[in-house]
């Protein structure tokens, strides 16, 4: 009789058959399997790594590529069924993944409430939704948008009767969603815990990439995780002389024995690598950076000890190439767990480490008036994080090129935390809070940043602040007006330049404004004309109109600006001399182009 051969484990993970069979009959919907799906485990676990080799089993491209004949059958999805959607919440916060998936489900929604409201609706077939990289969603890691993700996202979707759930979340994420879900309609894949941890598969891993077989076993039979694995093979290549002893069992461990190994201390070890773990999420340190920032962080010259750490620091970052040409190479850590591991480390003092990164950013910059446009990209990117969790973030905010030049995502996510904590912010923050949705939504560049914002000050009543960027209009003046429905360009009897704006209530009323500078005018509505064809004519400038925008040109077709509004527009007109008039939520204006003489 002739015995059949064991089945080969999967190409991709080498290992992890109990978890893929879940993952693929959970795919498959049998009836007996659980409608949502947790894969968690520690940092380093290898979760992102589990999820990567069961998707390749789901796509026809990648499953071309596997000799699926010699896998175990039970691991792999039916071929018939078609790849899930699978959404990545690295860098998103919960409303943009939850408008995320509910675009892509094609649910119609206007609302986040209308999402839930039609993710209650039963279906006839329910849909498999993949969720990855919950551990690296939001734009700040010390504003832990995990949890929101957890409460807004994942819930509503693990308890929608239409949709069948697989996500890739921290422990702690998966035990709170463990409580609020039925018992048997939830399993959690565990990767640090029987059945589903997979000892055989570290095995391989170790025999892999450690040469000495006898230390190759012990450090499987240590380590909690194929990180640790990872880490001693990368250490044993930069210092292969010595011991390496005890095996290490977590990510701090390896840090400690590979300082010990060089020759140095953790502390040493801790403030070299501090400027790659307090960073933003993934971020990329620029080489240049590295070593004055972590000198800033011991408060001392750490140039002589950085230049002849290079066995130190080697198991612990990458390098990344530089993108396009004239940029120089940059520097992240191995994995974000090494990063958990510093940050924990830090303790109480994180908050004062990140103060002095932000200090020595800002004090990088260069003396100029437009030293915050000359600003590196990875200052405008970090800064905020840096300042945010160091406590300058406040006295940034006061600075109007610090506002146009940030990127805008996580300054808007940090501005909204301050605002939502009651911090008290300046004035000028508040009125760039109010457009901050606008200039996210839109990707609006500096300079068309710095112009809406002048133009909301002057609404707010604030003096508008010199941006240090040529603006395409001046505001010449802005009034609130409720309920304003149009504007007209008319003409006063005295021959004034005239704005007239309708009041859309129950009785519908005109008010007139001085267009040059605001006053308010005084005169019967019959006795105010329009414009005549040949001034229209006369005029410099045409605008294009649309729900929330309005586009100015000059009279030979040139673009001249662009006014976008964060609300819908009420109107827009220009009068004869090339004054922008404006209607919207907030009231009535006018803007005198600078295309256009006075």
């Amino acid at each position: 009789m002739t015995s059949q051969p064991a089945h080969q484990p999967h190409p991709y993970l080498g290992g992890r058959t109990d978890v893929l069979r879940a993952l693929a009959a959970w795919r498959s919907g049998a009836v007996d399997a659980p409608g949502t799906v947790l894969l968690t485990g520690r940092p380093g676990s290898g979760r992102s790594h589990v999820l990567t080799g069961f998707l390749m089993l789901c796509d026809p491209e990648h499953r071309a590529r596997i000799d699926l004949t010699v896998l175990d059958p039970a691991t792999v999805p039916p071929a018939e069924l078609p790849p899930p959607p699978v959404f990545g919440a690295a860098g998103l916060t919960a409303a943009q993944l939850l408008w995320l998936v509910a675009d892509e489900l094609g649910l119609g929604a206007t609302r986040s409430q209308d999402v839930y409201t039609l993710l209650a609706h039963p279906q006839e077939q329910p849909v498999p939704v993949v969720v990855a990289d919950v551990d690296r969603a939001g734009v700040l890691r010390s504003l832990d948008e995990r949890a929101r993700v957890s409460a807004e996202v994942l819930l509503p979707l693990a308890q929608a009767p239409g949709i069948r759930l697989l996500a890739d979340v921290p422990q702690e994420q998966a035990r709170w969603l463990a409580e609020r879900l039925s018992p048997d309609d939830v399993l959690i894949l565990d990767l640090d815990q029987e059945p589903w941890a997979d000892p055989a598969a570290l095995l391989l891993q170790a025999r892999a990439t450690v040469e000495n077989p006898d230390l190759a076993a012990e450090t499987a039979r240590h380590a909690d995780s194929p990180l640790v694995v990872q880490l001693v093979a990368r250490s044993l290549l930069a210092v292969p002389e010595g011991v390496l002893e005890p095996a290490p069992t977590t990510v701090g461990e390896i840090l400690d024995l590979h300082a010990e190994r060089c020759g140095a201390d953790e502390l040493t070890l801790r403030r070299l690598l501090a400027p790659l773990a307090l960073a933003g999420e993934g971020a990329e340190l620029p080489f240049s950076l590295w070593e004055p920032l972590a000198s800033a962080i011991a408060g001392k010259d750490l140039s002589w000890t950085f230049a002849r750490a290079q066995h130190l620091l080697t198991p612990f970052f990458d390098v990344v190439e530089p993108g396009g040409s004239g940029a120089e190479p940059a520097v992240r850590l191995a994995h974000p767990a090494i990063a958990d591991e510093l940050r924990e480390r830090f303790g109480g003092a994180v908050r004062e480490t990140q103060r002095r990164i932000a200090t020595a950013l800002t004090a990088g910059l260069p003396a100029a008036p437009d030293r915050w446009a000359a600003a590196s990209p990875y200052t405008r990117a970090q800064l905020v994080g840096h300042a945010l969790e160091g406590g300058l973030l406040p006295e940034l905010l006061a600075e109007p090129g610090f506002l146009l030049h940030a990127e805008q995502v996580p300054l808007r996510a940090a501005v909204e935390h301050l605002a939502a904590t009651g911090t008290d912010l300046p004035a000028l923050a508040r009125t760039w809070l109010r457009l901050a949705p606008l200039f996210t939504r839109t990707e609006a560049d500096p300079a068309l940043r710095a112009a809406l914002l002048e133009h909301a000050c002057h609404q707010d009543a604030l003096p508008a602040p010199e941006f240090g960027i040529d603006l395409p209009w001046q505001t010449l003046w802005a009034h609130p007006l409720p309920g304003v429905g149009s504007v007209a360009a008319a003409v006063a009897p005295d021959g004034t330049p005239a704005l007239v704006a309708r009041i859309q209530e129950e009785d519908p009323r005109l008010v007139a404004y001085d267009a040059r500078t605001g006053a308010l005018l005084e005169a019967e509505a019959a006795e105010f004309l329009r414009p005549s064809q040949e001034q229209r004519a006369a005029c410099p400038l045409r605008l294009s109109v649309g729900g929330d925008y309005v586009r100015i040109w000059e009279a030979d077709g040139r673009q001249a600006a662009v006014f976008v509004s964060p609300g819908p527009l009420g109107g827009a007109d220009t009068t004869p001399d090339g004054l922008v008039l404006l209607a919207d939520s907030h009231g009535v204006s006018a803007l005198r182009p600078t295309v256009t003489a006075a």
